[in-house]
């Protein structure tokens, strides 16, 4: 009898074993670059991440965090070209471009098209634009943002201003003559009332909001010195070394110490700094970007893209962790978790969502301002020129530059550099033709 237990135990742990390495020898692994900057983001990522993995063992994810946007693309470039590619990769916006259009990514369609949990009417125009080149679409939004003015509202109410963020550009200089002062009388503000930190996408928005392109829609040309760009950079430097009531500085220090009263900054850095306006001990309020000729943020954050490359299995493997990531439920959870946005309309729906916005109501202030949200630019350059345009902020801003010399000369640069990027990848491009 003893002996007839213990051969059946044997059996059944025989089958265990078994079922165990039928499992293991199926399990397909993807790769998962992960360009999220470190802190809530990761966090609320792993624990999807790992519901995941439970629900679909035959799949490992082994994620890798190169440490922010700049160090993940260029992992992903050596990784691709040196034959050990990743599978998916979570890319800054305007980063995307030049790996699409060098064929490193996949076009998502028939994806899309056999998955009936995902709809492209369900995400933002504009960021299904930003993702759409030869008609076909290249990725999806994961973790939006757009830039939010943050403002000082106890310094506000001291200086006689109403409770809001400034609407208009005009505003902005009667909001930063109001708010700048020189408390020590050596002839230069202590407080000011914005600051100019750096460029990058809030180039952008500068220019777009006064009617003005970085680029053309197809990529091939800079255009960031007509005279719509040249007034809209000519306005900040006057705010800064004219009216002397903007600088041009760190930011984020100033504005918890109170010299400050106006930061453009990230929505993705919402609760982060509700929590350092508890700490400093102000009350902060939230606003969408000012508008001059024309309402205007850019979308930023960083966006799921498959590469082309792996085995079948693991390209299926890959959508399939994409789909889960991109649930409503789930991008509502990753949101209200992180500070990012969802890129999906039915998300907002989502009790994560709608309890987030009850507990704090800036965080709807972001989404209120979707409906003037413009794509990113689609330039294969864009992410390297970048180092130029804040190069020409510093310029710009402290000493004075010239701005109409110094836009002419940087786009007659670009665009030298982007009849070479195009020459050389020519080849490549004529298979998209």
């Amino acid at each position: 009898m003893i002996t007839r237990r213990f051969n059946v135990a044997v059996i059944a742990l025989i089958g265990v074993l078994a079922a165990s390495a039928l499992v293991s020898a199926q399990q397909v692994t993807i790769t998962f670059y992960d360009g999220t900057p470190a802190g809530a983001a990761t966090e609320i990522l792993d624990i999807l991440l790992a519901e995941f993995q439970e629900l679909n063992p035959d799949i490992k994810v082994d994620v890798v965090r190169p440490g922010g946007y700049n160090a993940t693309r260029e992992k992903a470039i050596t990784a691709y070209f040196g034959g050990t590619s990743p599978n998916l990769i979570m890319m800054e916006q305007a980063q995307g471009f030049a790996f699409i259009a060098q064929g490193i990514f996949m076009p998502l369609d028939e994806f899309i098209e056999n998955d009936p949990t995902i709809s492209l009417d369900d995400i933002y125009p504009a960021m299904v634009e930003h993702l759409t080149w030869q008609g076909k679409i290249w990725g999806l939004p994961y973790n939006i943002s757009t830039p939010l003015i943050y403002y000082n509202a106890d310094l506000f109410a001291m200086s006689g201003l109403p409770e809001r963020s400034p609407a208009t550009w005009d505003e902005i200089l009667e909001f930063s003559r109001a708010i700048a002062k020189d408390q020590d009388g050596d002839g230069r503000n202590d407080i000011n009332g914005i600051d100019f930190y750096q460029w990058g996408w809030l180039f952008e928005a500068w220019l777009g909001q006064n009617g003005a392109r970085v680029a053309n829609d197809e990529g091939t040309r800079f255009l960031f010195n007509s005279e719509e760009a040249i007034q809209a950079m000519e306005f900040t430097q006057s705010l800064v070394l004219e009216h002397r009531v903007a600088r041009q500085g760190t930011g984020y220090p100033d504005f918890w110490a109170g010299k400050l009263g106006m930061t453009e900054r990230s929505t993705a850095s919402l609760q982060n700094n509700i929590n350092n306006s508890i700490e400093s001990g102000f009350r902060m309020g939230v606003g969408p970007l000012a508008c001059n000729v024309q309402c205007y943020a850019p979308i930023g954050g960083g966006n799921l893209h498959m590469f082309n490359a792996g085995t079948e299995a693991q390209k299926q493997a890959t959508w399939k962790l994409m789909s889960f990531l991109l649930q409503p439920d789930n991008l509502a959870r990753f949101a209200a978790g992180s500070g990012y946005m969802a890129g999906r309309r039915s998300s907002l729906q989502s009790h994560y969502l709608q309890d987030k916005f009850k507990e704090e109501p800036r965080f709807i202030t972001t989404y209120l301002q979707l409906e003037v949200a413009q794509p990113r630019v689609k330039v294969p350059i864009w992410p390297e020129f970048l180092t130029e345009i804040g190069k020409f902020g510093t310029r710009q801003h402290r000493d004075g530059a010239n701005v109409r010399q110094e836009l002419n000369e940087l786009v007659r640069i670009g665009n030298q550099m982007l009849d070479e990027w195009y020459a050389t990848h020519s080849a490549r491009l004529q298979l998209f033709q």
